[in-house]
């Protein structure tokens, strides 16, 4: 098997990489993703093309807005210039540009708005493909490239440069061939071109990997893992889960992902392998079902939210391939509230890891938030502050249980004012007042939550990370009341890191904003660094 792939990489340096075919042959047919850039913010769209003897049709997604197969207006392609129209809510919309590069480029403009737009050629392969491709290939002694499926890019696979931090999505050619933009989200023009090298069972055993003008460099795959879904009860709920295993002999220590959002999430990018190379094995919840039905955590507390990972940390110290003793908690954002709490709440979890947690309680945190988005988006002190006064009026409101009346009526009249949407409450303005019992406690759960008083009682080993520049927790005011909690627990085995120039993702920024997400293409790479030495301080992963 090892002569097949080295020859089959030696060809691929000497040949290169196959162009889009779509491309090549000035055909629309098919799929394509991309965005339209706007200077200082970037909108992902994706469209989708069919030709036949009528001409050429197609839709429009526009994920950001939950709004997909958008039927276009008109679509015209001559010689290598394209013309698409779209009747939009703002007006009509016209996108013209040139197939070139492998792709797409012009001019977007709808009204008085104008921007350019990039679109990508994307071959549609079975998903099934990514989970063979799922791993971590060695490049170098200290280099390597980790590679996994994410719900966040719909799927795709996402990969991470241990080395640079490099970051992105790959998007397919064929079933082998892959590429990457500049950037997270802008797909061109291309940085970064892998090809899988597989055996005759279809098995990847390595990759091609070039970025820029560079040589491509030849890559293994290494550290391989099993993966097993798993089915476990808490209460009425019935969870399913993946667990990937380093394949070598165990028992491994473990650690479990607290899903960051209220839904969870079946692929998780990179992180599966990444913990994995760390002689990890890895456990993520992906489905909940309460008396047949699929349900998120929308309606759900914190405390509900603990049990269940409680019920897959239970699990896992059933198994023989697990160290009892050693399964850590690994949260984020959202899910950094939640993580702590399961510590107090059971002796068995072992370590903590939270990335850019906050330690104001949620109401203040929502606070913020709405300042940053406020800030970004250049509204006047003025306006922050009614909107943040109206957010904690609803706030306080359902916190008491009092007031419904003259708070709805206070949304109400401040509807029409431009800041209205950034407060957050359009919601409160379909709501019954008072509310019944059940959503009432739906409401108060997640808001009342205090992360101090929890975190005074952590007293296992915990990493904290936190980024400077991070807009939706704020760092200079959280990391203190972390650090004093943590010291009021008395628990002397715990790490507070904040790293320069990171947004709330831990990615490389100049402003944190949400604006720059799109441009954003590193990893502060001492995230990552920072997780792999703390663990080898406080975890044996030898067997």
């Amino acid at each position: 098997m090892k002569s097949v792939a080295v020859i089959g990489i030696f060809m691929l340096l000497c040949f290169g990489f196959c162009v889009s075919p779509c491309a090549a042959q000035g055909s629309l047919a098919g799929d394509w993703i991309g965005g339209i850039d706007f200077g200082n913010s970037w909108q992902p769209i994706n469209l989708h093309f069919k030709t036949d003897q009528q001409g050429i049709t197609g839709t429009l997604d526009l994920p950001q807005q939950g709004r997909n197969g958008l039927p276009l207006n008109r679509v015209v392609l001559e010689s290598s210039h394209v013309r698409i129209e779209w009747q939009g809510r703002s007006g009509l919309a016209i996108y013209e540009g040139e197939l070139r590069d492998g792709g797409i480029m012009g001019n977007f403009r709808q009204g008085e708005t104008k921007a350019t737009f990039i679109l990508a050629h994307e071959t549609r392969i079975d998903p099934k493909i990514y989970d063979r491709y799922a791993g971590s290939y060695k490049l170098k002694s200290d280099r390597f490239i980790d590679i996994g499926p994410d719900d966040e890019s719909d799927g795709r696979l996402r990969f991470l440069d241990s080395k640079t931090g490099r970051f992105g999505v790959l998007y397919p050619t064929s079933d082998s061939d892959f590429f990457s933009g500049p950037s997270f989200s802008i797909p061109l023009p291309v940085d970064i071109r892998i090809k899988f090298i597989r055996n005759e069972r279809g098995e990847a055993t390595g990759l091609s990997w070039q970025q820029g003008n560079s040589g491509a460099l030849a890559a293994r795959k290494v550290n391989p893992y099993r993966k097993k879904e798993v089915t476990l009860r808490n209460g009425n709920a019935v969870l399913t889960g993946t667990l990937v295993l380093p394949l070598k002999k165990g028992p491994h220590p473990a650690i479990v992902l607290v899903s960051p959002g209220y839904s969870l999430d079946r692929q998780n990018g990179v992180y599966p392998y990444f913990f994995v190379r760390q002689g990890l094995a890895f456990f993520a919840l992906d489905k909940r079902t309460v008396d047949g039905k699929s349900v998120d955590y929308l309606h759900s507390s914190f405390e509900e939210r603990a049990e269940d990972v409680l019920a897959g940390v239970r699990l896992l110290k059933a198994r023989k391939d697990i160290k009892p003793n050693q399964i850590g908690l690994w949260g984020s954002s959202l899910s950094s509230w939640i993580a702590p709490l399961a510590a107090t709440l059971s002796p068995d979890i072992a370590f903590l890891i939270l990335k850019v947690p906050s330690a104001l309680p949620v109401s203040e945190n929502i606070l913020y938030e709405i300042e940053s988005d406020m800030r970004e988006a250049e509204f006047s002190d003025s306006d922050i502050a009614k909107a943040r006064a109206l957010r904690k009026l609803v706030s306080t409101t359902i916190l008491t249980n009092t007031g419904w009346v003259k708070a709805k009526a206070e949304v109400e009249k401040s509807k029409a004012e431009k800041w209205f949407g950034y407060a957050r409450v359009g919601w409160f303005l379909s709501m019954k007042v008072p509310p019944d019992r059940a959503t009432l406690d739906g409401l108060q759960g997640p808001l009342r939550y205090d992360p101090f008083p929890v975190l005074e009682r952590v007293t296992c080993p915990v990493l904290v990370i936190n980024g400077e520049l991070d807009k939706s927790v704020d760092t200079k005011v959280s990391v203190p009341i972390m650090k004093k909690a943590l010291q009021k627990a008395r628990n002397k085995q715990y790490t507070i890191i904040v790293l320069p120039k990171a947004n709330h993702g831990l990615a490389e920024s100049v402003t944190g904003y949400g604006s720059e997400a799109a441009r954003n293409k590193k990893y502060v790479i001492e995230y990552w660094n920072t997780m792999a030495a703390w663990l080898r301080r406080h975890v044996d992963a030898r067997n």
